[in-house]
């Protein structure tokens, strides 16, 4: 697995390419090994935890199938398995892509 792609890191040059095409989430993973604490004072060990997650995705090109992940930050919305999302490739190496699969949570 690239971590640069996971992270969604360098992959502007891959967005101002502008060539994009529908991906579907196969699999969503939460981070239960990475806790981000949301309160000062925590009563017991899951008050007030939030959990990254990791998608997976496919997406074809040229009717080539492609696997990728997404580190998908906490307080985020986070695809669900099925959902449609839009995913950026490079159009000289398919493989390599750019996906902002995630916005901001509705607030509650």
């Amino acid at each position: 697995m690239n971590l640069l792609r996971l992270f969604g890191l360098g992959s502007q040059g891959i967005l101002n390419k502008n060539r994009f095409v529908p991906g579907s989430v196969v699999a969503v993973s939460r981070c239960w090994w990475l806790t981000v604490k949301t309160k000062p004072l925590r009563r017991f060990s899951g008050d007030g935890a939030v959990y990254p997650h990791i998608i997976t995705f496919t997406y074809r090109v040229d009717c080539v199938s492609y696997t990728g992940k997404l580190f998908i930050p906490p307080r985020y919305r986070v695809p669900q398995k099925g959902e449609t999302i839009s995913v950026y490739y490079d159009p000289e190496n398919p493989e390599r892509y750019a996906c902002y699969a995630f916005g901001p949570a509705a607030q509650s």
